[in-house]
């Protein structure tokens, strides 16, 4: 069992309260992904009592709650998960990262890929791809912009780039350290950086203009990235989707 949800038993619940501590430990893989509203619907309750449940067990509140279940949750090794349950936390999964966007964030960073300001998109490995996908459609609705896949020339980039310039970097891994003399450099000529991550608590985010956090989680197998990258590449979907809407012509 999760250690939280274990311990929860340890306090004095009042019956609704029990029913909301049932409720997590049947639908675990999905629950910590749905929002007050949809939880206290499901529960035929309050969201301020479920609030309240979440404080009784000593948190400050139900988004603590959530945080904390989805960091031992990650950190359990149950991984015997059926077919039915793996597809419910992955839409679960995809719907949560939807819905933490800042859609005024993404507005901006959409203002900026289509100005007339020299952009460079970086992402290596297996972030090249989305960073590929964007800098091909920025290409193709006629929007210059170049592509940079290895971390040592984006760094040299950095020596040389000029203030009016827009950095647009994709980092997953857990290393965001390896990337600081960039952030530094940019940051010391005034360049624009946007950044796209999956890291909360990236050192990364002081030094950058505008900070999307995608919830995609850093895995690694034999020493090789297995982070799917499906929030990240969401990201880039909406951005396209915003960017072709203000490039492409009006119909006729």
């Amino acid at each position: 069992m999760i250690p939280l949800l274990e311990q929860a038993h340890s306090y004095p619940l009042t019956d609704m309260e029990k029913q909301i501590l049932a409720y997590f430990e049947e639908n675990l893989a999905t629950a910590v992904y749905m929002n007050l509203d949809e939880l206290s619907q499901a529960l035929y309750t309050s969201s301020a009592t479920i609030v309240r449940f979440c404080k009784k067990i000593g948190l400050n509140g139900f988004n603590e709650f959530k945080y904390e279940l989805k960091k031992e949750l990650s950190m359990s090794t149950h991984t015997s998960l059926s077919p039915d349950s793996l597809l419910k936390h992955s839409l679960a999964s995809f719907k949560d990262n939807v819905d933490s966007f800042d859609l005024q964030n993404l507005r901006a960073i959409c203002d900026f890929l289509i100005s007339d300001r020299p952009l460079y998109i970086y992402g290596a490995g297996l972030s090249s791809i989305p960073a590929r996908y964007l800098q091909i459609i920025l290409t193709t609705l006629d929007r210059p912009c170049i592509l940079v896949e290895l971390r040592d020339l984006m760094e040299a980039i950095t020596y040389y780039i000029k203030e009016d310039a827009i950095l647009f970097i994709i980092t997953t891994h857990g290393d965001a350290l390896r990337y600081m003399q960039i952030f530094e450099k940019a940051k010391q000529h005034g360049t624009t950086v946007i950044l796209i991550t999956c890291e909360e608590d990236s050192p990364l985010h002081p030094y950058s203009n505008i900070s999307v956090v995608t919830n995609d989680e850093n895995q690694r197998y034999h020493n090789i990235d297995l982070n799917y990258r499906i929030g990240i590449i969401t990201v880039i979907q909406i951005l396209i989707e915003m960017i072709a809407d203000n490039l492409l012509p009006s119909p006729s």
